[in-house]
């Protein structure tokens, strides 16, 4: 029900941080303990074929590197220069016969390419994700506005400054920002994300039900996702659906227990729509369990500035709070 909460915790997904600085990481350690144990069992014998497969594991970090950021020709060509390292390692291996020339060369490479990711990020961006994060909008937009000016290429800008319009319930221009975003990154999920979260705001069911539909093919694992598809079709009255979508949310990992409580409250009114009113109240009387998400909840919804969703979520909650003390009440009975 919160809008502000969602967008505001937004962080960089799993794959991103993977392909900007852990895989690169994990990549030069396993590589320096391959050629440890071929230095203990194989001392001064060069395997040509591990070598080789080094190589290939290079090249094929450097194109998915370089899809998943976009680079400009410039920057494609600094990536490739930076395979410098791992390409002198590997042809002086094999003229010494030694494979600890490639591993350190490979490893020096994938290094080198995590430090450009974090060097051609921004500084202003990641000052202004700073402030965005505490709640300096004003600073945020300045920031950011920096940010887009030294890099207009940068997708990630054009996405926070979406998220701080939104934030600001400027929906027109963080539709704007987020369609421009997706033209430099068509496959963000996080862009379609924000999408959902202003089509929602807005009470754009179908627009939200076709970004959260996206986003979810795109990153199938994101609990939230699953759970705003749920909600934009609970209201457009597609309850089974929006059952189906709402129990994938509830089955996978939701970061609040906010998220869990509602979550559960619209998964029963989905089922109740669909005419399953037993597992209706099955699904009712499990919502006790995160009873305590309710007063954060009201207090949230009370600091809440007015946008057209708005009326509808005061309801719910009023729903909502109601549905929890029978639930209660009908617990304490049974017991």
């Amino acid at each position: 029900m919160s809008k502000t909460r969602s967008t505001q915790g937004q962080r960089p997904s799993r794959s991103e941080l993977r392909a900007s600085l852990i895989w690169p990481v994990v990549i030069s350690v396993a590589i320096w303990v391959a050629g440890l144990l071929i230095y203990i069992f194989a001392p001064g014998r060069f395997d040509a074929l591990v070598s080789g497969l080094i190589a290939v594991g290079l090249v094929v970090y450097l194109l998915y590197y370089q899809r998943s950021q976009r680079l400009s020709p410039g920057e494609r060509l600094g990536a490739l220069l930076l395979a410098a390292p791992a390409v002198a390692g590997i042809a002086y291996g094999l003229v010494r016969g030694d494979a600890l020339f490639a591993i350190t060369g490979v490893s020096a490479s994938l290094l080198l390419l995590s430090v450009q990711r974090f060097l051609t990020t921004p500084i202003s961006y990641r000052m202004a994700r700073r402030a965005f994060m505490r709640g300096r909008l004003e600073t945020a937009l300045d920031l950011v506005d920096k940010a887009i000016g030294a890099r207009p290429h940068f997708w990630e800008s054009y996405q926070l400054r979406s998220l701080i319009y939104l934030s600001a319930l400027q929906f027109a221009a963080a539709e704007r920002d987020a369609r421009k975003a997706l033209e430099l990154r068509p496959d963000a999920h996080p862009v379609y994300n924000t999408l959902g979260q202003l089509y929602l705001a807005e009470s754009r069911y179908d627009a939200a039900r076709d970004a959260y539909s996206r986003a979810i093919d795109l990153s199938p694992k994101h609990a939230l996702y699953h759970y705003h598809h749920g909600l934009a079709l609970y209201r457009l009255g597609q309850s089974r659906a929006a059952a189906e979508a709402l129990a994938a949310a509830t089955r996978l990992s939701l970061p609040h227990v906010t998220y869990e409580l509602q979550a559960y409250y619209y998964l029963g009114r989905a089922l109740e729509g669909n005419g399953e009113i037993e597992k209706a109240e099955e699904v009712f009387a499990d919502m006790v369990k995160f009873k305590e998400g309710l007063e954060t909840l009201k207090g949230e919804m009370k600091e809440q500035p007015d946008f057209p969703e708005l009326p509808a979520l005061r309801a719910d909650l009023r729903d909502l709070e109601k549905r929890l003390a029978a639930a209660e009440r009908e617990a304490v009975n049974r017991g």
